[in-house]
């Protein structure tokens, strides 16, 4: 059951992307979508998909409340482009409240990307084209 904790890192990756200064209005769901994940990934050897996939659902959240309370069709609009062209040039293009969130989201594929390269080297390459 220990194996199954909210890992240390995951909560530091969440407290350092401050999104509670820079986004007021989006629900701190970090330790919930762990759990959520943790019911679904629960053996050991699950650790490392329990916390990418907790850390896509915890950006997910943070999405979802940015487009429910804040986000235009304009601006939308234009983080589906950066998102499909899933390259960091287009974070220029972003309103700056976005600009973390895209960042974020970035950086995980990143990591996702580093981890599996050795291995499975095209899983990433199939989810950016998704």
């Amino acid at each position: 059951m220990k194996h199954l904790l909210l890992p240390p890192l995951t909560f530091k990756w969440w407290k350092d992307l401050d999104f509670s200064s820079k986004l007021p209005f989006f629900r701190d769901r970090v330790v919930e979508t762990y759990l959520w994940i943790a019911v679904a990934y629960f053996e050991p050897q699950y650790s490392y998909a329990r916390i990418i996939q907790a850390k896509l659902l915890a950006i997910t959240t943070v999405i979802d409340d940015m487009c429910d309370a804040y986000v235009t069709p304009a601006e939308l609009e234009l983080f589906i482009e950066a998102i499909e062209r899933c390259d960091n040039g287009s974070i220029d293009r972003l309103p700056k409240y976005m600009k973390s969130c895209y960042q974020a989201i970035f950086d995980v594929y990143k990591e996702i990307e580093e981890k599996e390269n050795t291995e499975r080297f095209f899983c990433v390459h199939y989810a950016k084209e998704a």
